[in-house]
């Protein structure tokens, strides 16, 4: 059997068993029950998944829009009250992928942009007192395609199994 024959059937034989829905949930809607925390940069809103407080799409860098681009990242800019974080922030601005199946499977089809430096962050609680190791994942893709969106990349249940942090990156491609 053929590498490529045999892992599209077992993609296949996976999705059947497992249903998309069960193995990556939709991200929770916003509402005023979620965690805050305060940034650098400001307080921040998450949402709870599977008793993990999940942030998405959190600032790390300003856009890398007009004169902005291929310069060095600057500080966001702050913002006032509580930002909402539960939705995959921009991907970098890149050219169409030829993925292979089983990667472009895991792809979350975030909407490409400029105002990509953001990160994702999953804990198993946002209470200060605990100190935990972080883990910190850069995605592939060799500047060119890739996103720390990827659902294969959701750090649910690595946060809530191990007693860790984890952070999935968004960059600049060379491309952008």
């Amino acid at each position: 059997m053929h590498r490529r024959a045999f892992l599209n059937r077992g993609t296949l034989a996976a999705a059947a068993l497992f249903p998309a829905a069960k193995m990556w949930p939709a991200p929770a809607s916003s509402d005023s029950s979620g965690p805050v925390v305060e940034t650098t940069a400001g307080k921040i809103r998450g949402a709870l998944e599977d008793k993990v407080a999940a942030f998405r799409g959190v600032p790390y860098g300003a856009s890398t829009a007009g004169s902005a681009r291929f310069m060095p990242p600057e500080k966001p800019q702050p913002w006032a009250g509580v930002k909402d974080t539960i939705e995959l922030g921009h991907r970098s601005p890149q050219a169409a992928s030829g993925l292979i199946p089983e990667v472009a499977a895991v792809d979350a089809g975030e909407p490409s942009g400029e105002d990509c430096l953001v990160l994702n962050v999953w804990t198993p609680s946002a209470a200060s007192g605990h100190k935990r190791p972080v883990m910190v994942w850069l995605h592939g893709g060799g500047f060119t395609s890739g996103s720390g969106g990827f659902k294969i990349y959701d750090g649910v249940n690595l946060a809530g199994k191990h007693d860790v942090v984890v952070v999935t990156v968004k960059k600049r491609a060379l491309n952008a």
